[in-house]
């Protein structure tokens, strides 16, 4: 896989597949400013501080729910749906990878046994308020 794989509808972001062999010296943001769900990959030398800080309080309209997903171990196969349900890609994925889901459905098939660490917003209401599943 590529370090990184981005799965598009027009200009729209869907999907992103990261490969665990990805690098960078510092900090970089992997998603855009205005994506609901902030991605970023920091690779520090030992020694360095990173400055002790707070976040300001803030308030963000959230109209989607965005997911990430690290692949501690195992494999999975995972899909990527537009709101109509046509499937726009998809990528195998290993331990050490990981993925950011940011619209459309999606769906992940288990390949190996597989221990994952999923990251979405919150508060969750529940499967019946904040999730529709394909026929």
């Amino acid at each position: 896989m590529e370090s990184i794989r981005t799965i598009k509808k027009g200009d729209q972001i869907y999907a992103m597949f990261f490969s665990h062999a990805l690098s960078c010296p510092g900090v970089r943001f992997l998603t855009l400013p205005e994506e609901l769900l902030q991605l970023g990959l920091m690779e520090h030398p030992a020694g360095h501080t990173v400055p002790v800080h707070q976040h300001i309080p803030q308030t963000f309209d959230v109209d989607r729910m965005c997911e990430f997903l690290y692949i501690e171990k195992g494999k999975v196969h995972a899909h990527v749906f537009d709101e109509d349900w046509n499937e726009l890609g998809d990528q195998i994925l290993k331990s050490g990878d990981f993925l950011l889901f940011l619209r459309g459905g999606h769906g992940i098939d288990i390949l190996e046994p597989t221990r994952m660490i999923e990251v979405k917003q919150g508060p969750f209401p529940g499967d019946e308020k904040s999730k529709t599943y394909r026929d």
